[in-house]
């Protein structure tokens, strides 16, 4: 019996070798899926994101463009303490990079900026 479950391990050591080897970043790809800020930054980057008036109007009041404002997505942290996950009928998400603060509603049908902020920085838009 212990013979059957070596056999077994060593199959399945060997069929995640050559995954890992034969297809290079999907397994690690796979593996971060796991990790929740990866898959809440996953979820959101793949929809088409919209873009709020309020984020709009402090775009243009800080001179932003929107990709500087989207590229928190590239290696940013979810904030899970101020997020609101639990929401009806749309999840808020707060994403966090350098001195970047985004927030994002996820529904079923779309995301959404809902604002940002740079720090200090900051515009009164109505």
């Amino acid at each position: 019996m212990f013979r059957r479950f070596g056999i077994f391990f060593f199959g399945v050591l060997l069929g995640v070798m050559i995954i890992r080897f034969a297809f290079p970043g999907r397994f690690t790809e796979y593996t971060q899926y796991f990790s929740l800020d990866y898959r809440v930054i996953y979820h959101l980057s793949q929809d088409t994101i919209y873009i709020s008036n309020e984020a709009q109007c402090l775009m243009q009041c800080l001179d932003v463009e929107q990709a500087d404002v989207l590229d928190v997505l590239e290696g940013g942290k979810v904030n899970f303490e101020l997020s609101d996950k639990n929401a009806k009928p749309c999840k808020l998400y707060l994403v966090e990079k350098d001195n970047l603060e985004v927030s994002f509603e996820l529904c079923e049908d779309k995301v959404k900026l809902k604002n940002f902020s740079f720090g200090q920085d900051t515009c009164s838009c109505n």
